[in-house]
Parts: C-alpha cells; structure tokens; sequence
C-alpha cells in the first residue's frame, strides 16, 4: 500500500476503495488498514494541509485472480472423464449441447445495451473454432500425440502476452517454467506412438487450436472492458453452430436419418446429466472463470498453473475409469509442481532476468 498526496478537499483524506475490503482513512479519527510508510506519509500530509489518497495493492486481486484460474483448471482437468462416459455421442452434438447450455447459464447477466458486434464475432470464432479443430485433431491423428501438442497452448500464452500486452516482458523464468511444464504434460500423457504421413495433418490442425486458444484468452486480458458475462454469448453462438453442424453432416435425404431433435431425445438420464455437467462446468462456467482469471491475473503465472490440466486429468481417470498411476503419472506430476514453484518465483523476485 502507498500514499499519495493530492489537493485538500474540506480538511479531510480521502481512499481508494475496492472489493477486497481496503478502507478509507479520515483526518477526523477514522482508521484503516495501512502500512507503516503510508501512516508516516498520512502525518506528513496531515501537517502540511494536504489530502492523502491510500491506494490498496494489486496483490488480493492476482491472488483472488489466480484462484479463478485454478479453478477452471480444475474443471477442465474433468472434461477427458465426461467426454468418454459419454463417446457413443457425435463429439459435435456433445459440444454444441455443453456450450449452448453453458451460454444460456449467464445469458441473464448479458449487459445488451453495452455490446460491441468485434468482440462478440472473435470469442465466438474463437470458441468454435478451438473445439472444432481440437476434437477433429483427435479423430485424424494419434489422440496421445495430438493432445500433448494441444497443450503448447500454455507456452503459447507466455511467448503472446509481451506482443499482445502493454507492461508485459517474457524473461527467462517464464519460458523455464513453461518448459518444464510441457514435459512435465509430455510424460504424464505417456509415450507417442509413430508417425504416420496422415497424421501430420491432424497434428497441424492440434497446434492450430492451441494457438487459437491461447489467442483467446490472451485477447480477453487486452479489452478488460468487455464483461465476463459477454462469454455467455460466445458459448451460446459457438453451440448453436455446432449443433447445425451437425444437423448438417446428420441429415441424409437418401435414407431415414435421425435428426438432432430426435437424437435428444434419444439420450438417457445418465447421458443427460453429463451434458448439464459439461454445461455447468468444462463447456460453461469454467469459461467465466478463466475470462475472469485472464483480465485480472498475470497471464504467465496463469499459463504456467494451466500445466496441472494433463496431470489432473490422469488422476481424475485413473480414479473414475479404474486405471492405476504409474511411475511416469507421478513423474510428471513432480515436473508440473515445479513448473508452478518457477513460475510464482517470478513474482516474488525482482523482476529482472
């Protein structure tokens, strides 16, 4: 916390407030929560006839910044247990389901009167296009292989942020920790299989959707303006789209097929309720968080915490689906940790490289 003097206002000081509880202080007797060089600067100004500002520091916000990320982090590291408990269903049905229920969730917190036609088209391009080449990566190319490469994504935040971002520098800390945690992901993901000719092309779109990702979320931190709530609408346009999508490919006009009104209703109550989970969480509210974790946070420490993804996600199968840990799982789970410890020690230290 720091003061700072400004003009008198009626002999008496006025403070910055904000969400986390810093208060105001009042020559007049009132107190607040300060340190000690402000209190000092406070009596100076005091004598001198002088208003004091308290200004609160920017930390509760990182902290309380970095909390929303690990969070979604955390939700997303569910995402792999859904999806399988329900892979009978066309990955573009399951997508446009989850992300158009997920829109509808915060569609009454849309501030209508505020939107802009730019920000609406590029999140929704964004989130449609992420899902739609990340899920056809999986299908035209080795899954294991091509969900490592998704997850440069992460590194490709911290080499975005000091050309997308104003005060932003990458130092070499950062590109340690990103490192570290790519093959902490890398090893927890387990080994990739050969390469065939054909693969490469699924690889290619894999690399695509982890830049359009890391695209996206860099951009959310560059227009703070745009409201979290604005998501909604790119979840609901990304689902929409998908869900015609899929009508589209469906559709057979030379034999009976089955449209997506009958395919819902077709699914059981089990399939029904992963779908509203992945609305409510993976293809819905983590995207709130993360929107809010991007604009408030620091974009390098958030990607380097994004590392935990892989590692969550092979315990949570582990777990769910019955298959054991083993030595590579915990190899990795030891690399990602301290990904995180490199990445934090950028904050703490001194800024330089």
């Amino acid at each position: 916390m720091r003061a700072r003097r400004g003009r008198r206002r009626g002999g008496r000081c006025s403070a910055k407030t904000d969400a986390f509880g810093c208060c105001g202080v009042h020559h007049g007797g009132g107190r607040g929560s300060m340190s000690p060089e402000a209190a000092i600067e406070l009596q100076r100004g005091s004598g001198e006839g002088q208003d004091i500002v308290i200004e609160c520091s920017g930390a509760p916000k990182k902290g309380a910044a970095m909390a929303f990320a690990a969070c979604a982090l955390l939700i997303w590291s569910t995402l792999a247990v859904s999806v399988v408990s329900i892979s009978e269903l066309s990955p573009l049905l399951t997508t446009g389901v989850g992300l158009a229920g997920g829109g509808l969730v915060g569609l009454p917190w849309v501030a209508w009167g505020k939107l802009k036609l730019r920000p609406v088209l590029v999140g929704t391009l964004a989130m449609l296009g992420y899902h739609a080449l990340y899920f056809l990566s999986l299908k035209t190319a080795d899954p294991v292989a091509a969900n490592l490469l998704h997850y440069l994504w992460p590194i490709f935040i911290i080499l975005l942020s000091p050309l997308m971002l104003r005060g932003q520098r990458l130092m070499r800390k950062h590109l340690w920790a990103g490192a570290l945690g790519f093959i902490g992901a890398a090893a927890c993901l387990g080994p990739v299989t050969s390469i065939s000719s054909s693969a490469w092309v699924g690889f290619g779109l894999a690399l695509l959707s982890a830049a359009i990702w890391a695209y996206y979320s860099v951009w959310s931190r560059r227009y703070p303006e745009v409201p979290t709530a604005t998501v909604s609408l790119y979840c609901l346009l990304a689902g929409m789209a998908s869900l015609a999508t899929f009508a589209v490919i469906q559709f057979d006009p030379s034999k009976a097929s089955l449209g997506v009104a009958d395919m819902v209703q077709l699914l059981s109550l089990e399939q029904w309720m992963t779908l509203a989970y992945l609305a409510l969480g993976p293809l819905g509210g983590a995207f709130y968080l993360w929107d809010h974790a991007m604009k408030k946070g620091n974009p390098h420490e958030i990607a380097v915490l994004a590392y935990a993804v892989p590692v969550a996600s092979t315990l949570f199968v582990s777990l769910f689906l019955g298959r054991g840990l083993n030595a590579a799982t915990i190899a990795g789970a030891v690399l990602v940790t301290l990904a995180v410890a490199v990445g934090n020690r950028v904050r703490q230290g001194n800024g330089t490289n």
